[in-house]
């Protein structure tokens, strides 16, 4: 299996760091960001899109659901990291009337779907297992997740065996791609953080994209 783990684009909480903003949408920016990737990725043969229930991630997957023809899987355990406090999403008609090609899984609330917050290494780590223990099951080959700068760094370490705890980073700039390949005997990163599609202004630095990782 093949997978394409996307950062989702500029939202407006990246904009007002010192603001405590768990769901904003993305910025004007950010739109256009997506809809660079979007053209970037939709001749990779996916087959399947998955997002996390956070509006940024449902909105820099839809141009790539657009263009394919697809709708949006969206995947409660990929919601981004959070220390802070508990808060409740948007419902699912709310999302919808953003994202129409959004469909929920059984396991995110309709009125408002819940995020614990008080976030742990340990348990940031095994609900990356289960994202990744869902994802490789879903029978596609290849399939693009948009999620979460913070949260993508721990499906990258969960995929590559490296404990979750550890002190190694893999720093995920907004649409930021991770080409990961699922083989029968081992896993292999492709590209890391390439943001090749982005070729102007700040964004014009190819990401971490050369060379590949490869795990046993």
């Amino acid at each position: 299996m093949e997978l394409y783990l996307v950062r989702h684009g500029q939202s407006v909480g990246n904009t007002q760091p010192d603001r405590d903003m768990p769901d904003s949408p993305l910025t004007e920016q950010g739109h256009a960001q997506a809809a660079r990737v979007a053209i970037y990725l939709r001749e990779r043969g996916i087959r399947a899109i998955y997002a996390s229930p956070l509006i940024r991630a449902m909105q820099s997957a839809q141009p790539l659901a657009r263009l394919l023809g697809l709708p949006i899987h969206v995947m409660k355990a990929l919601y981004e990291v959070r220390e802070g406090s508990r808060f409740i999403g948007l419902s699912q008609q709310s999302l919808l009337e953003s994202v129409p090609e959004a469909i929920f899984e059984d396991t995110i609330e309709t009125d408002g779907w819940e995020c614990p917050g008080g976030d742990r290494p340990e348990t940031v780590g095994r609900r990356a297992q289960e994202a990744l223990r869902q994802l490789r099951a879903c029978g596609e080959q290849r399939i693009a997740v948009f999620c979460h700068g913070n949260f993508n760094e721990y499906l990258l370490r969960e995929t590559l065996g490296i404990p979750s705890a550890a002190h190694i980073r893999f720093p995920q700039e907004n649409t930021g791609v991770n080409h990961i390949v699922f083989g029968e005997e081992e896993t292999e990163l492709l590209k890391l953080n390439d943001t090749g599609h982005l070729r102007i202004g700040e964004y014009e630095r190819a990401g971490l994209a050369a060379g590949s990782f490869r795990s046993g």
